[in-house]
């Protein structure tokens, strides 16, 4: 727990200086920052009708999450998740390991989402263990793909969705 502790400050310091060192951000190259296939948010995340579903619906993300929250999910995407759309990691029957989203349909399938459309649907019967896990489907790393400035204007365009 010391050692988590620890990341935890580092995570939070990192995240405090880097919002104190941002340069001013612009919502129409933020736009394109979301749609850009390098950074891929679109084919997880949706803004009106358009994007991906595997992640939570942005189109009113700037209404209801502050920009230090923003940035957390996007510099460290398994610091928190949003209800509905906690991973698990599943063991089947037959030995074979999922990471995932599971959303329960009808007659006792389990649909999980284990990516960018990207999903297996299985019998609830094929089900050995279903246990939370701690590591988000968003992938990691992404502070270190974006400049300052594709950070900078990601935010300010995720913040005008209202």
């Amino acid at each position: 727990i010391q050692g988590s502790q620890m990341d935890l400050e580092g995570q939070r310091r990192r995240l405090e200086t880097l919002m104190g060192s941002l340069p001013a951000g612009d919502v129409r190259r933020g736009q394109t920052v979301f749609k850009a296939e390098l950074f891929a948010c679109s084919k997880c995340h949706q803004i009106g009708y358009v994007g991906g579903h595997a992640g939570p619906d942005l189109s009113r993300i700037g209404a209801v999450r502050q920009r230090l929250d923003l940035l957390e999910s996007i510099l460290y995407p398994s610091a928190s998740f949003v209800r509905s759309y906690e991973p698990v990691q599943i063991e089947l029957e037959n030995g074979e390991q999922l990471s995932g989203i599971p959303h329960q349909e009808p007659n006792n399938i389990v649909r999980v989402v284990t990516g960018a459309n990207q999903e297996i649907r299985i019998n609830q019967d094929q089900i050995h263990d279903m246990s939370p896990s701690s590591v988000s489907l968003m992938p990691s790393g992404l502070g270190d793909l974006l400049t300052q400035q594709q950070l900078a204007d990601l935010l300010v365009f995720l913040e005008s969705r209202k």
